[in-house]
């Protein structure tokens, strides 16, 4: 009698099993009918899980004959289904999957089981009903033999009475006798240890359960092979304990998998970048701990959320989203699976921007799609290190072009002079010489001075503004000029670099501002070179006039400016002399901005990298008294004494 369709196993069974008749019965009520109305030599059950339908069929056949033996089929089977066979007595389990020929392996299984309880089959029907589950170890001889997976039964001993072929092939014993050795021939001491304690518990319970626990199986070849088995204990006649059965499990593959997964576990964990998984419809299934730590919000805050949800929260910025769709749009039209990548700005919790790269990767099973995987890696510091090297590119650009151009006029100048001097022996030629080998001097200090500053400020401390300024003013040439600083403040700056930013003010404020009362030498110079190198000064006091009593050329002022709270925001450098015409101002701070004399035009550009450098801000303006230049530094941080 058949349970349930097994297709062409089942159909056939009938052609292999000569002498008997195949009756096909649907339901539990089908069998109870059947079972009153004749009396069936074997009952044929098919089941894909533990604790599937079949259960219930062999219940039922044991409620009306204990000792019917029953042959439990899985289409698909597993040692899970095996141990629960064994559990509930089945008297063979085979597992079409595993088997070249079903159809013939399941009919020996029918006759096998046959045999074994035809001889008193009739005699014990009525005994054994009350015995319930009460076998001998023989009555597992069937099962174990037709079985398709690993098996064995030991004594009560820990002897091994019965295996499989499986069982033997599995540990390298084909050729080998093993009747009668110890499990400890085939397994580890500690594996027999948690065996016995799973046995211990089972029997403890009461029995009639199995239990599966992990192994280590010793093989002819002294290799370990990692195993699960499902175990329950072998009861004789009077229901003592007699022993146990199991059923084996090869999970080396099942082990490499879980240490593979485990590695990726941990590098989810510890990588430095922000990893989502998100299914099909842009929902987060897992996130790591980096995520926390750059949003702010908690891992399981994050999982379940849609990215909707997390652009709704403030998590994600609209761009962050929009590029995220275009993307996974791009990958899903595209025959390759290469990951898409976008870069996008998103402000932290704490206010800062960062700049992230991002990997999306296409999750798919058999072809459909199931989610991404987007990667964020900050690179931040990256973007910055590549435009202050674009920026240190066009330095050396702007360099070459401009000592091209401006060192070759001096040096014209000498050559031809000394020319002149030689060819006519007048040492007047000399003194233009001696001024061009001054000029080629101060273009290739002003040069040096930039190569070495850099664009960007390393460390910062706070540092009193008059002193600076002041210091700035001694190593200036400022002739008759006065210089009043109205703040006593401290600001947050690298000191040095703040001199040399005073120092190009003073020498931009001293040399245009007094043009006209300057020689040419001097006045040439107006608004165009820097000055970074220390220069003794004219012995001037700082904020004095000339001491011949006569009023200053030009008279120099340091403030602070303030923000339209009224709170200072920074500090300003002004002069009293003619101003900057505004066609001049917009290209005042670029290199090679030339004065009167075709001069290099550094001074200010230098002014204006010491104060990118800080993330200062500059702007130019009219001096107070509506004349004069005034240059007003702001973004500084200040405090005021």
């Amino acid at each position: 009698m058949v349970t349930a369709d097994l297709a062409d196993a089942v159909l056939d069974l009938g052609n292999l099993l000569n002498g008997y008749e195949v009756e096909r019965v649907a339901t539990v009520s089908a069998i109870r009918r059947a079972m009153a109305d004749t009396e069936p030599d074997c009952i044929v059950v098919t089941g894909k899980s533990p604790d599937g339908a079949w259960r219930r069929c062999v219940d039922a056949v044991r409620a009306v004959d204990a000792t019917l033996p029953v042959v439990l089929v899985a289409p698909d089977g597993s040692e899970r289904l095996a141990a629960a066979a064994v559990e509930v007595d089945v008297a063979a389990y085979v597992n079409l999957a595993a088997e070249s020929d079903p159809s013939g392996r399941l009919a020996a299984a029918v006759e096998a089981a046959n045999e074994w309880s035809s001889g008193d089959h009739s005699a014990r029907r009525g005994s054994d009903a009350e015995a319930g589950s009460a076998r001998p170890a023989d009555y597992y001889r069937t099962l174990v033999e037709t079985a398709g997976d690993p098996m064995y039964v030991l004594d009560a001993d820990g002897n091994l009475r019965l295996y499989n072929e499986a069982m033997a092939e599995r540990v390298g014993y084909e050729d080998a006798d093993l009747v009668g050795e110890s499990v400890e021939r085939f397994t580890t001491p500690d594996s027999v240890a948690t065996a016995d304690a799973a046995i211990e518990r089972l029997l403890a319970n009461g029995g009639g359960t199995h239990e599966t626990v992990e192994i280590d199986l010793l093989t002819a070849a002294d290799e370990r092979v990692p195993c699960e088995v499902s175990l329950a204990p072998v009861r004789d006649d009077e229901g003592a304990f007699a022993g146990s059965v199991g059923v084996v499990r090869d999970i080396t593959d099942r082990r490499a998998r879980e240490r593979e997964l485990e590695r990726y576990k941990r590098i989810f964990e510890t990588v430095p970048d922000v990893v989502f998984v998100f299914d099909a419809d842009g929902v987060v299934e897992t996130t790591n701990e980096r995520a926390t730590d750059v949003f702010g919000i908690d891992r399981a805050d994050l999982i379940g959320r849609s990215y909707t949800d997390l652009l709704d929260a403030d998590v994600f910025g609209r761009e962050a989203v929009d590029r995220y769709l275009e993307t996974v749009a791009r990958l899903l039209d595209s025959d390759t699976d290469a990951p898409g990548r976008f870069e996008v700005t998103l402000t932290t919790p704490d206010g800062r921007e960062r700049t992230y790269e991002v990997h999306v990767t296409l999750r798919s099973v058999d072809g459909e799609f199931r989610g991404t995987v987007g990667v964020m890696r900050d690179i931040t510091d990256r973007t910055r290190r590549q435009a202050e090297l674009e920026r240190q590119n066009e330095r050396l650009e702007r360099f070459a072009s401009v000592v091209s151009h401006d060192l070759r006029n001096p040096l014209e100048v000498a050559r031809g002079r000394l020319e002149l001097a030689q060819e006519h022996g007048d040492d007047r030629h000399l003194e233009h010489v001696d001024g061009a080998i001054d000029r080629m001097e101060t273009i290739v200090d002003d040069l040096l001075a930039l190569a070495r500053q850099g664009t960007t400020v390393q460390d910062t401390q706070l540092v009193r503004l008059d002193r600076v300024a002041r210091a700035a003013w001694e190593v200036v040439d400022t002739g008759d000029a006065a210089l009043t600083v109205a703040s006593d403040c401290t600001v947050r700056a690298d000191g040095s670099r703040l001199q040399q930013l005073f120092e190009n003010c003073f020498r931009n404020a001293v040399e245009h501002g007094s043009t006209g009362n300057r020689n040419s030498q001097s006045s040439g110079d107006a608004v165009e070179h820097g000055s970074t190198s220390s220069r003794t000064g004219s012995g001037d006091a700082v904020g004095q006039a000339d001491t011949d009593g006569s009023a200053p050329s030009v008279s120099v002022r340091v403030g602070l400016v303030f923000d339209d709270d009224g709170e200072p925001d920074g500090f300003y450098v002004e002069d009293d002399g003619p101003g900057i015409p505004a066609d001049q101002r917009d290209h005042l701070f670029e290199y090679g901005t030339a004065g009167s004399n075709g001069g290099m035009g550094l001074g200010l550009a230098i002014v204006k990298d010491i104060v990118d450098a800080h993330d200062w801000r500059i702007r130019i303006a009219d001096g107070a008294a509506g004349t004069g230049a005034r240059f007003e530094i702001s973004g500084v941080t200040v405090r005021e004494q």
